[in-house]
């Protein structure tokens, strides 16, 4: 008979499958992803995501062990539906000895967006991100609306062609607007002169611009991005622009 700690055992109550055993996930968590709070979180993804969800919901957490890798996804029975599917996924696992998340998916319903959920998530998340030590967020913006969403949170960009793609786009739908697109040139000139191979290009400053807003939500332009922890002032700005999770 294997005995559940107290913390996968709620976990279990409150309908987590794991993969490939919930002994298994324990050990991996405890060994390398000390400090999570686990119930804390599940518990705010289920007040803020239940609600939203299509029933049956599906929670997951899968481990791998080398190398160590821990996933956690809530997807509602339709998260496939373009319009009213709901998933959340994240994976945590080291670079280099370092530990970083990659955010997979975070998709919510139409009839949910601008009501700051997303925002919610990932303040419940980073609680999370802290307590672990996690130093950089990482994410493919490749969804609709967000490649936008991303960008005014505090993403950096980290693909120089991949912005070389969008500074295109701009210059075939911005060309009626001269100052508005001198003003994305000079972003991206500016950046790139001084880190030719810069890996942090600021895109929120391409977000804070209405024009540029329909151009960053074009699911052509998908893009890599990351928030670097370390980072006491992309820190701080991230916080302030997820807000609170409650």
């Amino acid at each position: 008979m294997t005995i559940v700690s107290k913390v996968f055992g709620e976990a279990t109550s409150i309908g987590y499958t794991f993969d490939p055993s919930v002994s298994k996930a324990e050990k991996v968590v405890g060994e390398h992803f000390k400090g999570i709070d686990l119930v804390t979180l599940i518990k705010d993804l289920e007040r803020l995501l239940k609600p939203f969800a299509e029933e049956p919901v599906a929670r997951e957490i899968t481990v791998t062990d080398p190398p160590p890798l821990f996933k956690l996804e809530y997807k509602s029975n339709n998260y496939l539906d373009d319009d009213d599917g709901l998933q959340v996924s994240r994976i945590f696992s080291y670079d280099n000895g370092e530990l970083n998340v990659y955010h997979e998916f975070m998709v919510l319903p139409a009839a949910c967006r601008g009501q700051r959920l997303g925002s919610k998530v990932l303040s419940a998340f980073l609680e999370q991100y802290e307590k672990m030590g996690v130093k950089r967020i990482k994410v493919h913006a490749g969804l609709a609306d967000g490649g936008a969403v991303w960008a005014r949170v505090g993403f950096k960009a980290t693909g120089k062609k991949e912005m070389e793609r969008i500074l295109q786009t701009a210059k075939t739908r911005l060309g009626h607007l001269p100052k508005i697109l001198k003003t994305v040139e000079d972003t991206f000139n500016i950046y790139y002169d001084i880190e030719p191979d810069g890996k942090a290009f600021p895109i929120n400053k391409w977000a804070a611009i209405p024009a540029m807003v329909p151009i960053l939500k074009m699911n052509i332009h998908n893009r890599h991005g990351e928030i670097d922890l370390t980072n006491k002032q992309d820190l701080l700005n991230f916080k302030i622009n997820v807000g609170e999770k409650e």
